[in-house]
């Protein structure tokens, strides 16, 4: 293993600093700019040094080949960022060793992107085991504890936190499983030591894997990429590997390492449409298998009576025929609902200052429909050989209503949705070109606003089917990075679009993806409060933007309105169209989007993570910088306890703190300290109920 070594700098870092009395956060307070400094120095500057990667060639391990290459380095400095561009190649067989690395100037983080090249004229031996993270965290006093989540399988369980404390001779190894990036396991994690750690995030949006070992006392081994590689390059050819996050927090509370997480995916991985930071909708979902009148009449109601929905989503079942699921590679509107298309739509939509997201899933393509012709072109499509995909993501039982609990019926791990579908090949330059711009077209012909991107199958098995013995995990390198440059086409082609990633629900969330897309639907089982307010608790540590299923905009709903909320809300309209249901519905809206702005805050939770109908769960969003926040309390059906208190996260001791019940319109004024002890108490009658209650500094 490469071992890091750490020399000492002295950078000037403006890490997470805020003028202004929020400055000392326990946020910003967390910041270790000394360690990202050191992390980054550590990284190679002379001929022989090694990095923080290691790779086996031709069988042998890179620390005894590398030394001997030629190496180059260059540094270039950026406003917020200092960026290290290194290479070492092979004299004898002509591979090239990259890595692009990036110190930021405003928070204590190091990403690193490495790539490889064969710059001779035949072959390379083969390449194996390449890691982009090999290396060490020192571990003093207390064990360490790796904190990380689940994924999102379709059950109560998705994004549930989880932690390992890692002993002496302690290993875990995550993977995600079945080649979507955050099925079983979200892939971000963060390693608590006595005095403070490191948060590591993965982009890959593939089958990575992660190893944390400590077979030695003092220190934690990191290996993180590409869950299988061994291959060879041709001449000329080129891959690149997941892309490395290390965040480094000190002090005792790994929650501000969360916290710094949430701030720096802000600020450096957030979509931007039309060049603005992506602020999630207030969004109205509508059924695909509607006709285009019903679709027309919603939106006039929403019109008529002024209602805040700024996005209008239709899902599947508009192309091809019934069930939708059937359909994916017949990319046809059905005339018998949409006749004249849907510009009537989205030019209504856009004339009221509305926009309008479409569902397409065109990466899986089903038998008998018109792309399943593709198959004639080579290298179009890939296939398993018994045309059964062995290792797929559900079953599916339609014939329910919507909002039945039953709605899904889930076999999470080996279960398929059709015999004999098949994978577009994001790798193959001549089919990504083509789908590009199919979806190009149609964004234009359409007027969509937001590109609805779902991914229903789970890919491992074509990649590893479609590899040669010595090619192994080149289909899916190819795959990963073609997606990625599709989706960067068609965000430069269309400026203002915002692209909403789906994936059988939230499964392919990673440090790669959420910054050029985001996912309005995180998990396929958005049945009820409690799996909404446990889904929540578990991935607003790790992901600040993504949001839940819908919630009806009905007067004493506020419970499930309140469990439904994110960065985002998913909702629908009451049934009636009286004044009264009209006004209640305008009013939640309104609400809602009074207090948005919370969520793009820093996330502490107030009580503890539990799957329990009998307990309170409750929340804090804090922005400093303003001295303002909301606290979120849902007391669930079973509990018995009509009043909780709760102890307040990051406020001043010594402010006073102006707080208003938005329920009851209730004011008063606590100071930081007593908030801070235990002192914001909140009662409620009813069973289940919520309250939320905002404060600010005076």
């Amino acid at each position: 293993m490469n071992a890091i070594r750490l020399a000492v700098v002295v950078l000037v870092l403006a890490v997470g600093a805020t003028p202004g009395r929020g400055a000392e956060n326990p946020v910003t307070a967390a910041a270790d700019a000394a360690r990202a400094a050191e992390w980054f120095a550590a990284i190679p500057s002379a001929q022989g040094d090694g990095g923080p990667f290691s790779f086996v060639y031709g069988g042998a391990d890179y620390t005894t080949l590398i030394r001997n290459w030629a190496f180059n380095r260059a540094d270039r400095d950026q406003p917020d960022r200092i960026e290290r561009f290194m290479g070492w190649r092979d004299p004898a067989t002509g591979l090239e060793v990259r890595l692009v690395a990036t110190l930021f100037r405003d928070f204590p983080a190091v990403e690193w992107v490495m790539s490889l090249e064969n710059q001779g004229t035949k072959a390379t031996p083969i390449v194996e085991n390449i890691l982009p993270l090999d290396g060490s965290f020192a571990v003093e006093g207390k064990e360490p504890v790796l904190h990380y989540a689940k994924g999102a399988v379709c059950s109560l369980d998705d994004f549930a936190p989880q932690e390992k404390v890692l002993g002496v001779g302690d290993e875990l190894r995550l993977q995600p499983g079945g080649g979507r990036s955050s099925s079983e396991y979200l892939p971000f994690f963060n390693l608590q030591t006595a005095s403070g750690g490191v948060v590591l995030g993965v982009g890959w949006t593939g089958e990575w894997q992660a190893t944390f070992d400590r077979k030695e006392a003092g220190k934690v081994r990191v290996r993180a990429g590409m869950a299988k590689t061994h291959l060879k390059l041709m001449p000329g050819e080129k891959i690149r590997t997941p892309r490395m996050l290390a965040l480094f927090w000190r002090g005792e509370d790994r929650l501000a390492g969360n916290n710094l997480l949430r701030r720096f995916l802000l600020a450096h991985h957030r979509p931007e449409p039309n060049g603005k930071p992506l602020v999630l909708p207030l969004l109205f979902g509508a059924w695909g298998g509607s006709p285009a009148a019903e679709h027309l009449a919603t939106i006039e109601r929403i019109e008529r009576h002024h209602l805040p929905f700024e996005l209008y989503w239709i899902d599947a079942e508009w192309f091809g025929g019934a069930p939708w699921w059937k359909h994916p590679g017949n990319w046809r509107v059905r005339e018998d609902l949409y006749p004249a298309g849907f510009r009537p739509l989205s030019d209504r939509l856009h004339a009221g200052g509305r926009q309008f997201l479409l569902w397409v899933e065109p990466q899986r393509v089903c038998e008998g429909t018109p792309w399943a012709e593709f198959a004639s072109r080579p290298g179009w499509l890939l296939e398993l050989n018994d045309g059964v995909p062995e290792y797929q993501q559900h079953e599916m039982n339609w014939g329910v209503p919507h909002d039945d609990p039953r709605w899904i019926v889930w076999e999470s791990r080996r279960s398929k949705i059709t015999a004999g579908d098949r994978l577009w090949n994001m790798g193959h330059a001549d089919a990504r070109r083509f789908l590009t711009d199919f979806l190009s077209a149609k964004i234009d012909e359409f007027g969509m606003d937001w590109y609805r991107e779902d991914f229903n199958i789970a890919p491992l098995e074509y990649w590893q089917a479609a590899d040669a013995p010595d090619r192994q995990g080149m289909t899916e390198i190819r795959y990963v990075t073609g997606l990625y440059a599709m989706w960067d086409e068609l965000l430069a082609r269309h400026s203002h679009l915002a692209i909403d990633n789906c994936a059988s629900g939230g499964r392919r969330i990673d440090l790669e993806t959420i910054g050029r897309a985001t996912a309005l639907w995180r998990t396929d089982w958005p049945v009820d409060a409690l799996h909404k307010q446990c889904h929540s608790f578990g991935l607003l540590p790790w992901v600040p933007l993504h949001m839940s299923g819908p919630a009806a905009l009905v007067a004493g709903n506020e419970y499930e309105i309140r469990s439904a909320m994110t960065a985002g809300l998913n909702a629908t309209l009451p049934p009636g169209d009286d004044e009264a249901s009209i006004a209640a519905a305008k009013r939640l809206a309104e609400q809602y989007l009074g207090i948005r702005k919370f969520y793009y805050g820093d996330y502490w939770p107030l009580t503890a993570y539990s799957q329990s109908q009998e307990v309170w769960m409750a929340y804090q969003l804090d922005l400093p910088e303003s001295g303002e926040g909301l606290v979120v309390a849902l007391r669930r059906p079973a509990a018995a306890e009509t009043e909780q208190r709760f102890s307040l996260r990051g406020l001043e001791p010594a402010a006073a703190y102006l707080l208003e019940d938005l329920d009851t319109g209730r004011n008063w004024t606590q100071t930081g300290a007593e908030l801070a002890a235990g002192g914001l108490k909140i009662e409620r009658a009813r069973q289940p109920d919520s309250a939320l209650v905002k404060y600010r500094r005076e």
